[in-house]
């Protein structure tokens, strides 16, 4: 395998940074040096001066990524322990346009071979062949190897695991964008429709299990398919527009929230068509138009809807969690919702209890 270095957006912007501030210190040693001094030795020294700025600025922030993503990609080597991972090629559908959300609208198959997702099965020995398959969507600016500490423990409790990378993400880098999330979801379609056909996946049970982005994909394409028997969503927003900053002054303690979306190209004040399909708990509420009763409803939702939130979440509010929750009317004594009072957003020390929540779940 050929190495490469990967350059990602952050170390980008530093540059940007970086220069910006290296350029600035020596236009201000420059510019308070008096005409009789500015001849080469001077300017050499403003250079040295700028460069030291430039690779003593770049030397501490590049040592911060590396040790953050040393914690928070700490699971990337995870032993696959007899789990057997077998890589696929998933093809996906794309509409004409981006932000074409009409209902009559019809999704075009593709005709160029490469518009696919990389995906992966996962599958132990022991595993019955009838047992439930499980999709794993993984949230925004994840991918399905930095999540192999989830779908390993879900593979050998006895599920076939199908994972994949979502658009602009790993090696489905060049099939989109991070930012299409409209597209992420619709996604999420054609990768049941591929476990649907699959000759070794195909007529068994399908569980869905998401996290943050995943999991409004997991609840959109879920909750109207016969075929999906459980959606468990972690982390999971109810209003998109409600959750999503508008401006860093509103949000001022997650002023950094905004700038991380803008820097992305995220979405922040979406059509109304768009924000209901990102939008679970409008989802919820319209379908929730078709049971006649609260018991019907209630049959229905604590069957197959499962929520995990944490209380801290700093990126989806726990108001998100509550507003799911109560539309759907789920009961505690049905065992669909689990509350952590703590492991944010990304669940940082606490996989292991997230996992274990997952496969609990996935037993009742």
């Amino acid at each position: 395998m050929k190495n490469f270095i990967i350059i990602r957006p952050k170390h980008i912007l530093l540059f940007i940074v970086d220069f910006t501030l290296a350029a600035y210190i020596f236009y201000v040693n420059f510019y308070f040096l008096p005409e009789k001094y500015q001849f080469v030795p001077q300017i050499r020294s403003c250079i040295y001066l700028s460069l030291m700025t430039f690779i003593f600025t770049w030397l501490c922030w590049s040592l911060y990524f590396e040790l953050r993503d040393f914690w928070q990609f700490r699971w990337y080597r995870t032993d696959t322990l007899q789990v057997k991972i077998k890589s696929v090629h998933i093809p996906i559908s794309w509409p004409k346009s981006d932000q074409d959300l009409g209902n009559n609208k019809t999704k075009e198959s593709n005709t160029n071979e490469d518009l696919v997702l990389y995906g992966e099965i996962l599958h132990w020995t022991k595993n019955s062949q009838k047992s439930p398959v499980v999709i794993f969507s993984h949230g925004f600016s994840d991918d399905c190897i930095y999540t192999r500490h989830f779908t390993i423990p879900i593979a050998l409790s006895g599920y076939d695991v199908l994972t994949f990378d979502s658009r602009g993400s790993g090696k489905s880098r060049k099939t989109g964008k991070t930012n299409q999330f409209v597209e992420i979801t619709r996604d999420l379609k054609d990768v049941i429709k591929y476990v649907k056909k699959d000759s070794y996946l195909g007529g068994r049970p399908i569980y869905l299990v998401g996290i943050s982005l995943g999991s409004l994909a997991s609840i959109k394409q879920g909750l109207t398919d016969d075929s999906v028997e459980k959606i468990i969503a972690v982390a999971a927003m109810s209003n998109y527009r409600n959750n999503i900053p508008q401006s860093p002054i509103t949000f001022k303690k997650n002023w950094w929230l905004w700038l991380r979306y803008t820097f992305f190209g995220v979405m922040m004040n979406p059509l109304d068509g768009i924000n209901y399909e990102l939008s679970p708990v409008l989802q919820l509420s319209k379908l929730r138009k078709n049971y006649n009763d609260d018991n019907n409803w209630i049959d229905f939702t604590s069957k197959k809807l499962f929520l995990v939130h944490a209380k801290n979440d700093k990126i989806i509010s726990f108001d998100s969690f509550l507003e799911n929750r109560n539309i759907a009317k789920l009961k505690s004594r049905y065992h669909n919702w689990e509350i952590l009072n703590s492991g944010g957003h990304n669940f940082l020390q606490y996989e292991l209890p997230l996992v274990s929540t997952i496969i609990t779940m996935m037993k009742y």
